[in-house]
């Protein structure tokens, strides 16, 4: 009788070969395809946990914005990063580009299976957008940037 190191061993070896890979991915796409609703309400409730527990940890406690306090509804919230440099983070772990496959989730994967990752925290959308036209703006407020064009602003009839 096989001891359970060599039984894991053949196991290893069998899901590396290729046929095998192949053979499990259409076994999975086509368990997908018969179970369509409940494959994605399942992936659903997944997305909404994972993202739960990564914005509980990035807040200490129960997930609110750090600027305005915004805590009424999670799907309101998400990760910012603090230094505007999400960009060159993304490249560095191999998530960059919308292009190419990656879903929303994936950076709570990583949080998930790494631990917490620096420069990030809690905003709540609207202050994740004003930051991100501030920062286009050269940190210019709106205030200051409508002061500053008020005499350019037309209506035209």
């Amino acid at each position: 009788m096989a001891t359970k190191e060599q039984r894991k061993e053949y196991a290893r070896r069998y899901l590396s070969k290729p046929e095998t890979k192949a053979k499990r991915a259409k076994l999975s796409r086509d368990w997908r395809k018969r179970h369509r609703e409940a494959f994605n309400k399942g992936k659903g409730e997944y997305r909404f946990r994972i993202k739960y527990a990564a914005l509980k940890m990035y807040a200490g406690g129960e997930p609110q914005c750090v600027r305005c306090g915004f805590n009424t509804d999670v799907d309101g919230l998400c990760l910012d990063h603090i230094n505007d440099d999400g960009s060159i983070h993304r490249k560095s772990l191999k998530i960059s580009g919308r292009n190419n496959g990656v879903a929303g989730t994936t950076i709570y994967e990583i949080i998930k299976s790494r631990g917490f990752i620096e420069g990030l925290q809690v905003l709540c959308y609207n202050c994740n957008a004003i930051k991100e036209i501030r920062r286009k703006r050269g940190g210019i407020s709106a205030e200051q940037y409508l002061s500053r064009l008020n005499s350019k602003i037309r209506w035209t009839k």
